[in-house]
């Protein structure tokens, strides 16, 4: 049986495993190819390992298929830009591309929810690539609005992002 939990500092490789591949599947036609190719497993590594190990307020999640294998992750915590109507941001969902559309997405998503209320970071918002059609439509049908949209940069790489809300579901 799959299932999310909280990551922890053994999860780091399959993190990063997770990252930069959901990274190259997700975002092929949306950034340069050399933006995917210099972003690599020691760099995220490294994040990732720094990121768990803050022990702060932000959450790590990951998804655990029924093999045991860690297949994807989540993570949220305080809005990277103060904003008093949505405290808490959904940094990254990712999961690999043979796990898609198995309902892990669907978890690790309702994990965050239950984060968020928790740590009273409710309302919340996230960031995604525009373009990205599928994660458009997979936070929008978990309830998500598109409330604003800007241009930014992701790795050097110019590009516009949409930001969708989520009020808490009971």
């Amino acid at each position: 049986m799959s299932l999310v939990r909280a990551a922890t500092l053994d999860d780091v490789p399959a993190i990063a495993r997770a990252h930069v591949e959901a990274w190259r599947t997700s975002y092929t036609d949306l950034l340069p190819r050399t933006v995917l190719d210099n972003f690599d497993f020691e760099q995220s590594s490294a994040f990732w390992r720094k990121l768990i190990g803050a022990r702060d307020i932000r959450h790590v999640a990951v998804a655990v298929s029924e093999e045991g294998d860690v297949v994807g992750f989540a993570s949220c915590g305080p809005n990277r830009v103060p904003d008093p109507d949505y405290p808490g941001e959904l940094y990254s969902i990712y999961l690999l591309d043979g796990h898609r559309g198995a309902g892990l997405g669907r978890m690790l998503f309702a994990e965050v929810e239950d984060y968020m209320r928790r740590e009273a970071l409710a309302p919340f918002q996230l960031w995604i690539v525009a373009g990205n059609e599928a994660a458009e439509a997979f936070y929008i049908a978990l309830g998500g609005k598109r409330v604003a949209s800007q241009p930014g940069t992701l790795r050097g790489a110019e590009i516009r992002e949409h930001a969708y809300a989520f009020a808490m579901r009971t």
